[in-house]
């Protein structure tokens, strides 16, 4: 039997191999960066630096898919489960639509989640900033 620490280390790791497992898919349903790169950045999860270099390759013609997924794996690295929640947000969803197939995938994971516990809102490091 696990305790509660240990079930929110695994919820944790089987939320990070779920996003690990599908930013191709995630990265593809992106098709345009605007809301993607302001809400992540926003939010404090990439910073204004991250956001201004993915900007800019958009602008010489990178394809926002190939943007979003660099993005994305700059994440993975400072990985934390309020990231899905802003991923697969009413505004992403509306937007993007093929992210809705990859937010069915992560239901089984959802379940895992206290609906009665607010996301984290205690600072978490900005992709792209050092850490100290």
């Amino acid at each position: 039997m696990f305790s509660i620490g240990q079930n929110k280390k695994i919820s944790h790791e089987a939320l990070l191999n779920h996003f690990k497992e599908n930013k191709v898919e995630i990265a593809n349903a992106i098709t345009k960066p605007f809301p993607f790169l302001e809400s992540l950045r926003d939010r404090s999860f990439i910073t204004e630096d991250i956001y201004n270099k993915s900007q800019e390759a958009h602008r010489n013609l990178i394809p926002v898919e190939k943007v979003a997924y660099d993005v994305l794996c700059c994440l993975e690295k400072t990985f934390d489960r309020s990231l899905l929640q802003v991923l697969f947000s009413r505004v992403h969803l509306k937007e993007y639509p093929a992210l809705i197939h990859s937010d069915k995938k992560l239901a089984p994971h959802k379940e895992s989640r206290s609906h009665k516990n607010p996301p984290s809102t205690e600072a978490r490091p900005a992709c792209g900033r050092a850490r100290q």
